[in-house]
C-alpha cells in the first residue's frame, strides 16, 4: 500500500488508532522531547502536535513525530497487517528490495505551492524542537531525506544526516566520514564547487525509512522507496538546482554547502543513537538555504534520538537486518536468519546460521567486520544455530549461557569502532571519525566437533527437554477445549 502524501499516512494511523493528537499547549523547549521520549518509553501511538508555545501563527503549526516507533507501525507502512511479526518485516523488505521500481519525474506538485527565496527564508517558521538539553540547539534534520548528487555520475543519494540550525537561512549539516554524502562533497571539494542539497521533509513514511538504510552506493534511494510501496515515487525539479524530491512532501530545504574549510562553524552536541552525547561540539559545514518550499498549512516531521529504543532504533533494526543478510548471503552459505536487534542500536548482531561446516562462525564475523557495514553495524557478533530464535533475546541469552565454552567460544579481535561509541574515552581517539577498539564475535552455536554419544541419545549436544512435536501439536489443536484464557 502506498501512501499519498503525510496527511494520508496520518489519516491511516488515526484509523488505526495509532496516532495521539496532542492539542494541549506545548513547549518546543524540552517538554516536546520529553513527552515524545515518554510515548515512545510506554510503546505509545505516533503523535501530532497541533498547539506548539510560539507556533499558534507561523507558516508552521504542527509537527509529527513518532511515525514508525513500533514494528506495528512498520508494518502498516509496508502494507500488511499489524501483527506482522519483527522477522517477516525484514523479509519483506528483503523480497521487495530485489524488485526496484524507478521513479516517475512530473512538472509540479503540491511542495511547489508556496516558494520563499533568498531574504524571506526563515527556518524559525517551523516549530523546531530542543529535543534534549544538552544538545547545542535545534535540530531541524533528524526524520527526512537529505538528496545529494554526485559531480561525475547521476547517482542521487537520499540520506539522513542532522541539520542544527545557526540562524533563520543556515544549518549545520553532519557529513560522516565513508557516508555517501561524504564521497559527493569530497568530489564537489575536488572540483572546487559548492554541493546542492535538497532536504525533503515529511511524505509517505518510506522516505526517512529507506534514507537511514544501508543502500549500496550508486544505487537510488528512490527506487527502493518504490520498491517497498509498489509503486513509484513521483518526483519533481527543484527551484535552484537540479536536484529532485518527492512532489507531494510537506516542506523541502534547497540550497548548498560550501567546500571551503574556512566557512565551517561549530555544531553539536547532539544526543545520539547509542543513547549518548559521544561527540562534542566542533566545526563542521554549513548548509545555506536559498529556498524553501512547501504545502498550504505544512507539517513539519522530526524524531527523537537517545537511549534505545526510539524511532530509528525499530525503523533500523530492519533495514540495518537486511543489509547484514544480504551481505552475508552474496560471500557465504547457511545463514538462516539476521537480528539487529533494536535494543542495541545496530552495536550487536546476531546471526543464525545451519551450523553445517566448521568455520562457518568465524565466516560470520569477518565477512562482516571486513565490510563497509561495520564502521557502524556489528561491533559484536553474536552466533547461534537452528536451536536458537535469533529474534527472541531471551533465547540468545540461554544459549549464551549453556553453548558457549569461554576459552573456546569467545573470540576478540581489534579493529575500528563507531566514533560515536562512548566507549573510547576521547583522549583516546585516533582521529575525528574513527576510533581504535575491539569487536568481539561470541560462538553461542551447539559445539560443532562434539562427538556422538549415546549418554545423550546418540546426539553430539544434549537433547532438548521440550515436550515432543506430535504432542505439542496435538495440544495447539486443542487448546481452546482446555478452558484455559490466551
Amino acid at each position: 500500500m502506498a501512501f499519498r502524501d503525510l496527511s494520508d499516512w496520518i489519516n491511516g494511523l488515526e484509523l488505526e488508532g495509532e496516532l495521539a493528537k496532542v492539542r494541549e499547549k506545548v513547549d518546543w523547549n524540552l517538554e516536546l522531547g520529553a513527552i515524545t521520549q515518554e510515548t515512545f518509553d510506554r510503546k505509545g501511538p505516533a503523535l501530532l502536535f497541533e498547539n506548539i508555545k510560539g507556533y499558534e501563527n507561523t507558516l508552521c503549526t504542527r509537527l509529527f513525530t513518532g511515525s514508525l516507533a513500533t514494528y506495528s507501525r512498520m508494518a502498516l507502512m509496508l502494507g500488511v497487517s499489524k501483527e506482522t511479526p519483527y522477522k517477516e518485516l525484514i523479509e519483506i523488505w528483503r523480497d521487495r528490495c530485489k524488485h526496484r521500481v524507478k521513479p516517475i519525474i512530473v512538472d509540479s506538485g503540491p511542495c511547489k505551492k508556496n516558494i520563499l527565496k533568498d531574504k524571506d527564508v526563515d527556518l524559525f517558521q517551523f516549530p523546531v524542537p530542543k529535543w534534549h538539553d544538552r544538545d547545542g540547539g535545534r535540530y531541524i534534520g533528524t526524520f527526512d531525506g537529505v538528496v545529494t548528487k554526485d559531480t561525475d555520475s547521476d547517482w542521487m543519494n537520499v540520506g539522513l544526516y542532522r541539520q542544527m540550525i545557526h540562524d533563520k537561512s543556515n544549518t549545520g549539516l553532519t557529513i560522516p566520514t565513508g557516508q555517501h554524502i561524504w564521497r559527493h562533497w569530497r568530489n564537489h571539494r575536488k572540483v572546487k564547487s559548492d554541493m546542492p542539497v535538497a532536504v525533503a521533509i515529511g511524505w509517505d513514511p518510506v522516505l526517512p525509512a529507506v534514507a537511514c538504510a544501508p543502500v549500496a552506493p550508486g544505487i537510488s534511494e528512490y527506487e527502493v522507496m518504490g520498491a517497498l510501496r509498489q509503486q513509484p515515487v513521483e518526483l519533481v525539479k527543484c527551484e535552484t538546482s537540479d536536484l529532485y524530491v518527492p512532489a507531494s512532501c510537506e516542506i523541502v530545504l534547497e540550497g548548498e554547502v560550501s567546500t571551503d574549510f574556512t566557512s565551517f562553524r561549530e555544531e553539536g552536541p547532539f544526543g545520539e543513537y547509542t543513547g549518548y552525547y559521544c561527540s562534542v561540539p566542533a566545526s563542521r559545514p554549513v548548509f545555506h538555504v536559498k529556498c524553501v518550499t512547501f504545502r498550504d498549512n505544512p507539517i513539519y516531521q522530526g524524531t527523537l534520538e537517545g537511549v534505545p529504543i526510539n524511532e530509528d532504533h525499530i525503523v533500523s533494526s530492519v533495514n540495518h537486518s537486511v543489509a547484514i543478510w544480504d551481505l552475508l548471503d552474496e560471500r557465504m552459505t547457511g545463514v538462516t536468519g539476521v537480528n539487529v536487534d533494536s535494543s542495541t542500536a545496530w552495536a550487536n548482531v546476531f546471526v543464525q546460521i545451519d551450523n553445517s561446516y566448521y568455520g562457518q562462525v568465524h565466516q560470520v564475523a569477518a565477512n562482516i567486520w571486513s565490510s563497509d557495514l561495520s564502521n557502524m553495524i556489528g561491533k559484536n557478533v553474536i552466533v547461534v544455530d537452528e536451536s536458537v530464535d535469533v529474534y527472541d533475546l531471551r533465547k540468545i541469552l540461554w544459549a549464551f549461557a549453556y553453548h558457549v565454552r569461554p576459552s573456546q567460544d569467545i573470540t576478540v579481535f581489534p579493529g575500528w569502532v563507531s566514533y560515536l561509541d562512548p566507549v573510547v574515552h576521547p583522549k583516546d581517539r585516533i582521529a575525528a571519525a574513527v576510533n581504535k577498539g575491539e569487536r568481539l564475535l561470541i560462538d553461542a552455536t551447539r559445539p560443532f566437533d562434539n562427538p556422538k554419544t549415546d549418554e545423550w541419545f546418540g546426539l553430539k549436544f544434549a537433547p532438548l527437554a521440550y515436550p515432543d512435536k506430535h504432542t505439542m501439536d496435538k495440544v495447539k489443536r486443542n487448546w481452546k477445549r482446555y478452558g484455559i484464557p490466551d
